[in-house]
């Protein structure tokens, strides 16, 4: 059997060998110019693909000489991709020569995932039954449209709820998943937060906070599987052996990810813990002796009362900004530290500083579409939950 169907293969590569051999420039611009007019599908979609590929180089930082050997490798794949994609679609023609997307299986596979188009596609050329086309409608319309009204009424779900409930929504939505090598949680058996005592708590100046606990703050960039940069953010130092705490949506998606601490980097970053719904991660680095901010208590926070944060914001490192507490808010049995000191794109993990230079909050996340200045954090005493949940 496997002699039959190797001399088989055999006889066909000659064959094809053949044809390839008669192959002149008439012919190849024959069969060109036909596949082109045959299979508009192919060409939209690879058009598609192309224009959104070169809008997307002109972007990036790149010199002439790269964009062109991009381009023209890019223009190859293309081509190949085509040539692929039309000698496939020939092939999946049936006796009477039906298109590929009017074929049985095309069809059925679009009413599944593009109702509207399957349908299309279904009356107008279909090789069903015409009792069988009738049964499909009646079964695809009404899914169709009880998808469509499930999504509507989720849309205007998220749309009609109350500001705190939408910024709720947004920190605890499901996250993707991280990709960061695992860290035993055996290194939080003996874990303990650093606290300051009730008689050494004395009031500071903002800048003395910025000089005593910057050196603790670090900077987090995350990469993807190939080892491009995907995202950045803050954290805090919360031990001298390199546990560090960040937001969940930090690392999401990360496969690997590199911690700036003053003008040391550290590649090598486990994940020790992390719990999505309150965006919070631990993390781990190979290191010691280093400075771990002293931890507060989250309980007894008031309205008015004077904080600061510290972080990254925009890759800007050890940037520091002031503020109140706006307000507590609680929902769906989540609190929130609502503040005035303003939170950007990097600082997301930084932390809530009070007065006496505890931490009182981890930052999480900026509301820019509801109204200006919306600020929020999640209590440190959550952390302190998830600490000893060993």
């Amino acid at each position: 059997m496997r002699k039959k169907k190797r001399n088989k293969l055999i006889r066909y590569l000659k064959v094809s060998g053949k044809k390839l051999g008669k192959l002149n420039r008439k012919k190849v611009s024959l069969w060109l110019n036909k596949n082109f007019k045959e299979h508009p599908f192919i060409l939209g979609i690879l058009a598609f693909i192309w224009f959104t590929y070169i809008v997307r180089l002109l972007f990036d930082n790149q010199s002439v000489g790269e964009l062109v050997k991009l381009h023209l490798k890019f223009h190859g794949l293309l081509f190949v991709s085509w040539f692929v994609l039309v000698v496939l679609s020939n092939s999946l023609r049936d006796k009477q020569k039906t298109k590929w997307y009017f074929k049985k299986r095309f069809i059925f596979i679009t009413l599944i995932f593009f109702t509207p188009l399957g349908l299309i596609l279904l009356w107008l050329g279909g090789q069903f039954k015409r009792v069988v086309k009738i049964v499909l409608t009646a079964i695809f319309i009404p899914l169709f449209i009880a998808n469509t009204v499930y999504q509507e009424k989720k849309q205007h779900a998220f749309i009609n709820m109350s500001p705190l409930e939408s910024i709720v929504e947004m920190i605890t939505k499901q996250k993707s998943k991280v990709f960061l090598k695992n860290y035993p949680l055996t290194s939080l058996a003996n874990f303990k937060f650093v606290r300051i005592p009730e008689k050494e708590r004395v009031k500071l100046a903002v800048s003395d906070i910025y000089a005593r606990c910057s050196p603790s703050i670090v900077s987090i960039k995350t990469k993807d599987k190939s080892g491009k940069d995907i995202g950045m953010g803050s954290g805090f130092i919360v031990s001298k052996e390199g546990i560090i705490v960040t937001n969940f949506h930090v690392i999401e998606s990360a496969y690997q990810a590199e911690v700036m601490i003053a003008d040391k980097l550290f590649k090598e970053v486990y994940l020790v813990k992390g719990i999505p719904s309150l965006d919070i991660a631990v993390l781990k680095i190979y290191a010691q002796g280093l400075s771990p901010l002293a931890i507060g208590d989250s309980d007894n926070l008031l309205s008015g009362q004077i904080i600061v944060t510290l972080g990254n914001p925009l890759g800007l490192e050890h940037s520091i900004s002031s503020g109140i507490i706006s307000s507590i808010r609680s929902s769906y049995n989540i609190k929130l530290i609502q503040m005035t000191a303003p939170v950007s794109m990097g600082s997301s993990g930084g932390p809530v500083l009070n007065e006496y230079g505890e931490v009182i909050g981890i930052t999480t996340l900026a509301s820019f579409f509801m109204a200006q200045n919306l600020n929020f954090a999640v209590p440190i005493n959550y952390l302190e939950g998830i600490i000893n949940q060993k």
